[in-house]
């Protein structure tokens, strides 16, 4: 049987607000990363332009 006391609930819970910083923390820099990936391909679209659509492919549309 486990014993609860006072210091090995505290430590517990110390572990575990630990993890939730660092699931934060990595949450922030995914989050970073897919904005920055998100900016990258909206400059690379202005500096490329709009590709041309053919008449082929309208027709495939429809």
């Amino acid at each position: 049987m486990v014993r609860l006391d006072k210091n090995s609930i505290h430590h517990h819970f110390t572990g575990i607000r630990g993890k939730v910083g660092e699931v934060r923390e990595l949450v922030d820099v995914l989050d970073q990363m897919f904005d920055s990936f998100h900016r990258l391909n909206r400059i690379s679209r202005s500096l490329v332009g709009q590709p041309k659509i053919t008449r082929s492919k309208i027709q495939r549309l429809r």
